[in-house]
């Protein structure tokens, strides 16, 4: 089976083999089913040892969903970036910048403008967000608290009345040994 990539030779496949299929297989234009059997294995065998040689591997490449904090952040550079741009242009303007060209600047410095009031906005939502999670877990935490320290006054008077109860019946002298010896009355 193995005979495409190995010069018509039974046995395992070379070395040099394992390089050009990997190449194949990151490349993801070919079926893993097509290079499996190139090598002589099932679709699978290539993939573990994808996995365990560190191939980079098929279907991962799935990207974590960004969150608002990394949006912000982009959205702040991207922004940076255009107001460079646009202060170079301006000064590269000469007295005899034409009024078109003028007013495209100031269109272009307005849209920026509300693009950065409208980041601002998005992240102080988030923050007070984020300040909104916070204060409903702490709220959590203290409730947590206040039932547990009501749990510990309940096991306190609970040894308590045990510690009470067990003084109130007189000790049997013969059962406690280290009790101290009683004397005799006077008298008798």
């Amino acid at each position: 089976m193995g005979q495409a990539m190995n010069g018509g030779k039974d046995g395992p496949p070379a070395d040099g083999f394992w390089a050009t299929a990997r190449q194949r297989y990151e490349d993801g234009r070919e079926a893993v089913s097509a290079i499996a059997t190139d090598a002589g294995i099932s679709p699978q065998a290539l993939t573990r040892r994808a996995k365990a040689e560190g191939w980079k591997l098929r279907g991962s490449t799935k990207k974590k969903p960004v969150g608002t904090r990394e949006t912000i952040a982009r959205l702040k550079t991207l922004l940076q970036r255009r107001l460079t741009e646009l202060e170079a242009q301006i000064g590269d303007l000469d007295e005899q910048a034409t009024a078109v060209t003028s007013e495209r600047d100031i269109r272009a410095m307005n849209t920026l403008v509300r693009t950065l009031e409208k980041v601002l906005e998005l992240e102080r939502k988030e923050r007070s967000q984020r300040k909104r999670q916070r204060t409903a877990e702490r709220v959590f935490d203290d409730a947590e608290r206040e039932a547990l320290a009501g749990k510990l006054d309940g096991l306190r008077r609970e040894l308590e009345q045990a510690r009470t109860e067990e003084n109130a019946v007189e000790p049997d002298p013969s059962r406690d040994t280290a009790a101290e010896p009683r004397v005799a009355p006077v008298g008798t």
